[in-house]
């Protein structure tokens, strides 16, 4: 391993870990302050603006990170940079979202809308981190996200002091603390004016990287809207969403690895040797990663959970159990989707994705109505381990073929 590669790692795992044990922290301490009940409300709106800010987005900040490592796209003559372009959009968008707000119930109206102020302040930031870790400065981009993690984490941890807190106070504490983060120096990259042009070669990606964000997060959090609208019982969300937590921790942890691993494929994208040797041990390291990781969360898991979540908690512990069965195909999944976008290959991704978020869909609407929460573990593994065979058929037929520009 050069040197250059084993400090990017290290700080980016040193970056993650901290993160995690923040996140982790803060949500144990959610669960206990808010009650299954309260939890679980947190959890829905959470769900809600996660996938709106899926549109705010709008695929900007993986096409910045893409095309900052290898520049495909050739600037035309006047065109604003794409971090003016994506801010543009995500200022738009977010706009948008602000007047859709009155549709709501008035109880919720209140927390949606800091949900979307907060995720617009947190997609700004992920441009930030695209651009940096797109020119190689990943030291720079672990500081950055922890600089984030932790003014997110005091600022919501302050909101819980006060009396009776609730998901409306969390939002706007977790919207301060975003804030405070983008007025230091590391967000600089933002120091660009906006600008909102439709230009057919940068949406174009964009629209597929949006599309494999919207299916993706569709079936990774409807499961949490459906069983607050298919299940009369707020603490089914709460123990389910307690479950999960667990699993996006594993997640988490294995992300820096994936996308260190995703600028070295794109860089080799000319040397076809090369990038299939990136391409195995990458594959290699995620299914031991997965197989570690699963083993451990059924040794582990009902004692993490308990202790961080207390005895309230019990139920989400056979919920774990299911849940820890999608490990082995969601780790691998990470692996194929970036090769397949370091290849240029995101519009077969994005079709992947919206069928499985489809069976996903169809899954959670048979099966929670039957077995409540244990209905969503189950269509969660089924959707993973359909999504890992559409991903792997494109390798079997293309092999690692980059799209001819």
């Amino acid at each position: 391993m050069s040197r250059a590669l084993a400090k990017a790692l290290t700080s980016q795992w040193a970056a993650t870990l901290y993160a995690a044990a923040v996140s982790v922290g803060l949500t144990f301490l959610l669960g206990r302050i808010l009650g299954p009940a309260g939890f679980g409300q947190y959890s829905y709106i959470l769900t809600l603006g996660s996938l709106f800010a899926i549109l705010q987005d709008g695929g900007f900040s993986t096409l910045i990170f893409r095309e900052t490592a290898k520049a495909a796209l050739t600037a035309a003559p006047g065109r604003p940079s794409l971090m003016a372009m994506g801010l543009g959009h995500l200022l738009g968008v977010t706009a948008l979202g602000l007047c859709l707000i009155p549709l709501f119930p008035d109880g919720e109206r209140l927390p949606l809308g800091a949900a979307v102020l907060y995720y617009g302040l947190f997609c700004a930031t992920s441009l930030v981190s695209s651009e940096l870790k797109g020119h190689n400065n990943f030291a720079a981009e672990a500081l950055w996200r922890a600089v984030t993690r932790t003014a997110t984490a005091l600022a919501a941890g302050c909101a819980l002091l006060f009396p009776s807190p609730g998901p409306t106070a969390v939002f706007l504490a977790l919207l301060v603390g975003q804030a405070v983060a983008l007025a230091t120096p590391f967000a600089r990259p933002l120091l660009v004016v906006p600008k909102l042009h439709l230009h057919r070669d940068i949406y174009g990606p964009c629209a597929a990287f949006l599309c494999i964000s919207a299916a993706t997060t569709i079936y990774f959090r409807c499961d949490i809207v459906l069983l607050r609208q298919l299940t009369s019982d707020p603490a089914e969300v709460g123990n389910y969403a307690a479950a999960y937590r667990l699993i996006e921790g594993v997640i988490m942890l294995a992300t820096p690895l994936a996308h260190i691993f995703f600028r070295r494929l794109r860089v080799t994208l000319d040397d076809a040797a090369a990038f299939a040797r990136s391409f195995r041990l990458m594959l290699g390291v995620m299914v031991a990663l997965s197989l570690c990781a699963t083993a451990g969360g059924l040794l582990l898991g009902p004692f993490i959970l308990t202790l961080a979540f207390g005895d309230k908690y019990a139920a989400a512990v056979p919920l774990l159990s299911w849940l820890l069965a999608s490990l082995p195909f969601i780790l691998p999944n990470y692996v194929l989707t970036q090769a397949l976008v370091a290849l240029g290959r995101e519009r077969y991704y994005a079709g992947v994705t919206i069928l499985a978020a489809a069976l996903n869909i169809g899954l959670n609407f048979l099966l929670i109505p039957h077995l409540a929460a244990k209905g969503a573990a189950l269509a969660t593994v089924c959707t993973e381990a359909a999504l890992c065979l559409g991903l792997g058929l494109a390798f079997v037929k293309w092999g690692f073929r980059a799209v001819e520009k």
